[in-house]
């Protein structure tokens, strides 16, 4: 069955909560686990914990950026950390990126014991030229409260990214190994 996905980005809330329109096409999402982000199916915290090849057809001149959020920090029904920014890469050539610049580095997900199911969204967004994201913090894997508060329609009005080209989402919710995960980071209630 074909999924229209301007229907179902607003079936989920994201058009237009997060974003004005939905993206043209379902970006190709796969964790190292051979896990597929398949259009907002669920996927657990430990198959989701490193950095995911992400794939669109892109063209090979342009330069695209890359956001992956969850709006729904710390709870769908209580998001008051909106969005939270979990991997942020701009400048990326064709659809290489490993060669973008980074800006925040991916972080696993690790949604709170009780807050129910989280989205997860990747978007591209294709840019007009190269962008100056000097202003923009380098944020590591090991420091989240940068990451709280961002604003996907912000950050694409500032940089004139206009709508995202393509992009995907699948949802996750507490298990066993957010500990895990958890332990890895200093504590911080930021997310």
């Amino acid at each position: 069955m074909q999924v229209d996905i301007g229907q179902f980005f607003a079936e989920h809330d994201i058009v237009p909560v997060l974003i004005d329109r939905a993206p043209l096409v379902f970006a190709k999402v796969v964790y190292r686990a051979k896990k597929l982000v398949d259009a907002g199916k669920e996927l657990q915290p430990v198959e989701v914990r490193e950095e995911p090849k992400v794939e669109w057809c892109a063209d090979p001149t342009a330069l695209y950026t890359l956001i992956m959020l969850d709006p729904d920090s710390p709870s769908r029904m209580e998001p008051w950390n909106r969005e939270f920014a979990h991997w942020l890469v701009g400048n990326i050539p064709g659809r290489h990126v490993e060669q973008g610049e980074t800006m925040f580095q991916y972080i696993p997900v690790f949604p709170r014991a009780g807050s129910g199911c989280h989205r997860y969204i990747f978007l591209i967004f294709r840019q007009q030229c190269w962008n100056d994201y000097a202003a923009v913090p380098r944020v590591s894997s090991k420091n989240r409260t940068p990451r709280i508060r961002f604003s996907t329609r912000d950050f694409a009005y500032r940089y004139s990214l206009g709508s995202p080209v393509a992009g995907n989402f699948f949802i996750a919710q507490y298990d066993d190994y957010v500990p895990v995960l958890l332990s890895h980071y200093p504590d911080s209630n930021d997310f």
